[in-house]
């Protein structure tokens, strides 16, 4: 095979699939940034047409690392510091190249516990801030280190961050987006790049501010034209964040918490109908109040909130919304989403949010394409808690719903269900369930769902032979139609497999993984299966006979591959 026949745009993809690395940081969602340049050099030696697509991007990105000193590498030293720093950049070799003036993107990333005296030092010693970049539209700044309250060089760090700021919007004429991670503020309290996006407030296209801490920024307001606006503290307390009024016409992405579930638009000096061309919208409340207060499931009426009226006043809200995710509101969510135009959604996010599985239903959102709710843990001294949930299972899996797409529901491993006689959701391509299933229950859902793609479960009861001939006997004359009892293949459509196994015996364990590889055999589309770490070298061992099968443990890839997840 010629590697010159792959199309461009198909080269292009897998380039940047391995450049773009997910970075996790504690208690905050994992970030994308693109610092992964060892892993296009050997696409370097391909052929010409590889070279080419892998310089494009190689040089695309302007880079400064700055770590701990381990070499002979750039370093540098500070009188008010014991040890030394380093940096790693590839700023000399874009120039020397002649790139630069095709360069789109600088990263600044932190891989130590440096102080923002020493970041500062780290830009200062690549050099990068030395010349004009005027191709340069986006910036991301990855700096967790959480600083020390109360230190003697407050003052020091002050100036440090004023200059890093300084610097960079000299050096960046055409900064348009801007996406940090910083734990580290000022004496004032104000986010580390706040004098930067102060600076180029006129002409941001996108902000993302992340921090595990308070967040405060001193712009009174933002630009009209601003699209796309994250800004997201870990902290539990909603009064951490604290946002410019901001002129929201333009925006089309919102996403911003934790917030007050009493007073959610009190941070805009607009109100929530000027949102007129949102499409996205995340809110996230106060995590710790919500799991508080209702910790189980709630089987009485939940109080609605005290802001509930006023925000029906303005119905509908964002009526371009098309997306909306929403996580730890306290209050019956079913009432909540009343306010949102949920006939025209396509994408719905519900998580950790106090709620009725008997008011709440998928039914009013006829456009849905891709679906991720949970439920309130069930109360373990409440036997009538698991009916519900299963009841509310039953009636999502069996729903009408032709655009649905994507399907995930968690209910909790501990709560063992059983699955409905017949389902809905007949286009369906992608499903998980995080609730306690039988191993059968696995092979009823690939008879049930012809288009199904990918299959992401938890087995909480693996029988042992006995009891499972005895229920594949009573169960699939009751539930699977003849014909596809009788069907040499379970699916000819699902690439991607997902067992997570909860705690069995040693016996039932590899029964189980038996039973795993024994249903992949009957899928002739499987490209992959998954289960956890600990049983992985025993599955690879059990399917050595599936060379063009991808066995691996379910951490090596993303669960929750969707935005809104």
């Amino acid at each position: 095979m010629s590697y010159d026949l792959l199309p461009a745009r198909v080269l292009t993809r897998i380039l940047e699939h391995l450049f773009w690395v997910s970075v996790h940081d504690s208690s905050m969602r994992a970030l994308t940034l693109p610092l992964n340049h060892q892993a296009l050099v050997p696409a370097l030696s391909v052929c010409h047409t590889w070279r080419v697509q892998a310089a494009k991007l190689f040089y695309r990105v302007a880079t400064v690392v700055a770590t701990r000193s381990r070499s002979n590498t750039t370093t540098w030293a500070l009188s008010t510091q014991r040890h030394r720093s380093s940096v790693k950049t590839n700023v000399d070799l874009i120039l020397n190249s002649g790139y630069a003036p095709k360069t789109t993107q600088l990263l600044l990333l932190s891989t130590a516990s440096l102080s923002p005296t020493e970041m500062a030092a780290a830009v200062d010693a690549s050099q990068f801030c030395d010349f004009v970049w005027p191709s340069i539209t986006h910036l991301y700044y990855y700096h967790p280190p959480t600083p020390v309250a109360g230190s003697d060089m407050e003052m020091v760090h002050d100036t440090a961050i004023i200059a890093l700021s300084n610097s960079l919007g000299l050096s960046l004429p055409r900064l348009s987006h801007i996406s940090a991670l910083s734990n580290t503020s000022d004496s004032f309290g104000l986010f580390a790049l706040d004098d930067l996006i102060i600076a180029k407030v006129s002409q941001l296209r996108a902000l993302t501010v992340l921090s595990q801490g308070p967040i405060r920024l001193g712009a009174k307001e933002l630009p009209s034209f601003l699209a796309d606006l994250t800004i997201r503290s870990s902290s539990p307390d909603p009064n951490t964040v604290s946002i410019p009024r901001t002129a929201s016409a333009a925006l089309v992405s919102l996403d911003i918490g934790p917030i007050s579930p009493d007073d959610i638009w009190g941070q805009f000096s607009s109100g929530p109908t000027d949102f007129t061309n949102l499409r996205e919208l995340r809110l996230t409340f106060d995590n710790a109040r919500s799991q508080h207060r209702y910790p189980y499931l709630h089987r009485h009426r939940t109080p609605r909130s005290t802001s509930d009226a006023a925000i029906g006043k303005g119905w509908p809200l964002f009526p371009r919304l098309t997306a909306l995710s929403v996580e730890g509101y306290p209050y019956e969510a079913a009432y909540f989403l009343e306010n949102f135009p949920r006939s025209q959604l396509t994408r719905l996010v519900i998580r950790r949010c106090a709620q009725q599985v008997s008011t709440f239903s998928l039914v009013p959102f006829t456009g849905l394409i891709f679906f991720s709710g949970d439920m309130p843990d069930c109360d373990p001294s409440n036997e009538g808690d698991e009916s519900l949930i299963e009841e509310w299972v039953s009636q999502t899996m069996q729903s009408g719903m032709p655009t649905m797409r994507s399907l995930s529901l968690s209910v909790g491993p501990e709560t063992f269900i059983e699955l409905p006689a017949q389902f809905g959701l007949s286009g369906l391509r992608h499903l998980t369930l995080n609730t306690g299933l039988r191993i059968l229950e696995v092979e009823k859902l690939l008879l049930s769902f012809s288009q199904l793609r990918s299959l992401r479960v938890t087995v909480t009861e693996v029988l042992g032979r006995t009891h499972e001939y005895l229920s594949r006997t009573t169960r699939h004359k009751k539930y699977v139609p003849q014909e596809l009892q009788e069907r040499p293949w379970l699916s000819i459509t699902l690439e991607d497999l997902e067992v997570w196994l909860l705690e069995p015996s040693p016996g039932r364990q590899r029964r189980a993984l038996l039973k795993i590889i024994h249903m992949a055999m009957r899928v002739p589309s499987i490209l992959r299966i998954a289960t956890q770490r600990e049983y992985l070298e025993e599955l690879r061992e059990l399917g050595q006979h599936m060379p063009g099968v991808q066995i691996t443990d379910v951490s090596a890839a993303d669960s929750d591959r969707h935005m809104w997840c």
